[in-house]
């Protein structure tokens, strides 16, 4: 008995140890995959968009939770001018903005941006019910550091 236990032992494969960067970019990288996953299956479900609209749980008898809720008001991040004859260009101003809202903390499920009159690399950060919420995110988002819009969403 004792014989298989040391072939056992032997026969594994000890893995090597990678170094501490390595690891935490690694952890880091698979939180953020399986926080967009999250995300991405609740705003896809219609009973977790109807409790975002409504504000109650859908229950067998409640059509009315299930219905398509009304346009919100987008929480924009903004960035610098982009340059409407480049791609590489606008995918680099795209890039930095995006890397100046991870570093002030914010995760998200996906990439949303908004092209308007403004021609600025602008960034969805969140869709809310109500003028004042969306108010509410922009100053403590301003608070960050970061330059924030608020439009009215439209598709």
């Amino acid at each position: 008995m004792a014989q298989k236990s040391e072939k056992y032992q032997a026969a594994r494969s000890t893995p090597s140890p990678a170094p501490a960067g390595d690891a935490v970019a690694l952890i880091e990288g698979t939180i953020q995959r399986m926080t967009a996953s999250v995300r991405r299956e609740m705003a896809g479900s219609p009973a977790m968009s109807a409790v975002a609209a409504t504000g109650k749980t859908p229950g067998a008898d409640d059509s009315e939770a299930l219905e398509a809720r009304p346009l919100g008001w987008w929480v924009l991040v903004c960035g610098e001018p982009l340059n409407e004859r480049s791609l590489a260009a606008r995918d680099a101003a795209r890039d930095r903005l995006l890397d100046q809202v991870r570093a002030s903390g914010l995760m998200l499920a996906e990439n949303i941006w908004v092209w308007d009159e403004t021609g600025m690399a602008q960034l969805v950060i969140s869709t809310v019910p109500s003028l004042k919420r969306a108010e509410r995110l922009a100053s403590h988002l301003r608070g960050k550091g970061l330059t924030v819009r608020i439009r009215r969403e439209k598709f």
